[in-house]
């Protein structure tokens, strides 16, 4: 019955916060007094937790609606997606892509059509690797080509994704990807300074948050029809003095075929996600979860992974550091095998992070470091994550504390850091 009554109290609220005149002034509430909201099952909203409703703005994963209710992809592209599917799929599962990623780079460079342009470059529109059409490696000749040659050409292009265009990303993460497409198309610094100036953080700038080519048509703010200094780059090398085009970004077509966990900054869904900083953040307490959700949903988590046994004196005393680690890995899907426990003496996680082959280390440092990259000495691992654009270290201690997130600090001299690169 409390749960009947708990959901019925949730169907109100969430009627009750869509009326509401946002000019209110709102006030922080103190954490013993989210507390005792938990405890005491009063609802509150909290802009970050997992009351948040989604607004208007943001993409759903398999839905084929901007935000302002226009279709994504029309009927025909559409068709012809399902078509090339196959050869996408078989192209990503042989070098661990989603296959939506290969979708939208056709989409975006031949229309989703199977021929050779006359420039050589093939059906993916692959300049680098054919020289501007001019080396061995060019695509001729111009003109349809058989289902046999475009899985050749799917394949190169998967081959490139994984070794160039996306070398050292986490292409199962949402960040990632659009860092992907960022780093497809340029990178271009008149970007990120758009970025910047939309609001957006540094690390969000960095991402392509303000690229038309990745994030075009995202928002209000994205659409040069609601707003003229929404600028786009339209020749090569030229300068950005033309208000966007009205092509839908990169990662907007990628999360409509289903590919992203979706982009609304109110989704709170940890597991499966396939975001390592999402996972941690959730599962974390007390910053983000504000009493007992966040204990609660790890304490399931533990479980779902296959990790209980670690977190069996929780209440009182918290999981390890490993366990914890480990279940972010291993709830998020990013890692389900991920080797739990042991970081002293050179033990199992030890063992597996440094000599497994599935993580690559990199620099210990600020602007160096990615959400979701592991900090491991002898004796102790922890996560880097980003909370609004800000570095924070996401850890458990045994004997101390559950999972939290703390904030950063430079442990350099004892730590090394260790990426995620894949199976």
């Amino acid at each position: 019955m409390k749960n009947r009554i708990k959901s019925i109290f949730q169907i109100i609220l969430a009627s009750s916060i869509i009326a509401v005149n946002f000019s209110i002034p709102v006030f922080a509430i103190k954490e013993k007094t989210w507390d005792m909201y938990d405890l005491n099952y009063i609802y509150y909203y909290d802009p970050e937790g997992e009351n948040c409703i989604p607004t208007s703005g943001s993409v759903i994963a398999g839905e084929n609606t901007l935000y302002n209710g226009d279709p994504i992809l029309s009927a025909s592209a559409l068709k012809k997606i399902e078509e090339n599917r196959p050869f996408y799929e078989k192209a990503g599962n042989k070098y661990n892509i989603p296959w939506q990623i290969i979708a939208v780079l056709h989409f975006r460079e031949a229309g989703l059509n199977r021929y050779n342009p006359s420039n050589g470059q093939g059906a993916y529109q692959l300049y680098s690797y054919t020289a501007g059409g001019k080396n061995d490696n060019a695509f001729l000749p111009a003109g349809p080509i058989s289902d046999d040659e475009f899985q050749r050409q799917t394949d190169i292009v998967a081959k490139l994704i994984r070794s160039t265009y996306g070398a050292g990303l986490n292409l199962q993460t949402d960040d990632d990807v659009k860092m992907f497409f960022f780093r497809y198309n340029g990178t271009a610094s008149s970007y990120i300074s758009q970025a910047r100036d939309l609001g957006f953080s540094e690390a969000e700038a960095r991402r392509g948050e303000g690229s038309p080519y990745v994030m075009n048509l995202a928002d209000e703010k994205r659409d040069s029809r609601k707003n003229p200094n929404w600028k786009q780059i339209k020749s090569d090398g030229g300068s950005m003095d033309s208000p966007a085009n009205l092509q839908p970004g990169a990662f907007i077509i990628y999360a409509s075929l289903g590919g992203s966990s979706g982009y609304s900054s109110c989704t709170n869904n940890a597991a499966g996600n396939g975001d390592l900083n999402k996972t941690a953040i959730e599962l974390a307490w007390p910053e983000h979860g504000h009493g007992l959700t966040a204990r609660d949903s790890y304490r399931q988590a533990l479980a779902d992974v296959g990790l209980s046994t670690y977190g069996d004196k929780f209440a009182r005393i918290g999981a390890s550091c490993d366990a914890f680690v480990a279940t972010v890995f291993r709830y998020s899907g990013v890692d389900p095998n991920f080797v739990c426990c042991g970081v002293s003496n050179r033990g199992a996680t030890w063992n597996y992070v440094t000599n497994s082959g599935r993580f690559v280390e990199v620099p210990n440092r600020p602007g160096s470091l990615k959400p979701g990259d592991i900090r491991l000495s002898n004796g102790h691992i922890e996560l880097y994550v980003e909370v609004n654009g800000v570095g924070k270290i996401a850890s458990a201690s045994y004997g101390s504390r559950t999972g939290e997130i703390g904030p950063f600090y430079d442990n350099s001299t004892t730590f090394k850091a260790y990426r995620w690169k894949g199976n």
